[in-house]
């Protein structure tokens, strides 16, 4: 049994790569690569056609562009609030507070 528990320890070791930069453990090559990219790169790709803003992935960059909305977009659904958002996000986090 010593035996088969150090062989599944030795695959649980194997099966993790490591970052140079940083010493952060990920489980796959790919997760290795998007980690990278996200942390220690600080290259910017996807660009705001309204401002000079730029962003490491579309995610953020969509998020960027609601807050360019002229008019508020989300509203609270609690009776009575009358709060109103440009974002999603500044919605949700009403939403902790209420």
């Amino acid at each position: 049994t010593e035996l088969k528990l150090s062989f599944f320890l030795l695959s649980i070791l194997v099966n993790h790569v490591t970052c140079a930069l940083c010493d952060t453990v990920c489980t796959s090559v790919s997760s290795l690569k998007a980690h990278i990219r996200f942390r220690h790169c600080n290259e910017r790709p996807f660009h705001c056609h309204l401002c000079d803003g730029s962003f490491k992935n579309t995610y953020d960059l969509h998020k960027h562009v609601e807050t360019h909305n002229d008019s508020d977009a989300y509203s609270c659904d609690v009776e009575g609030c009358g709060f109103t958002s440009r974002t999603l996000r500044t919605l949700r986090q009403h939403y902790k507070r209420v």
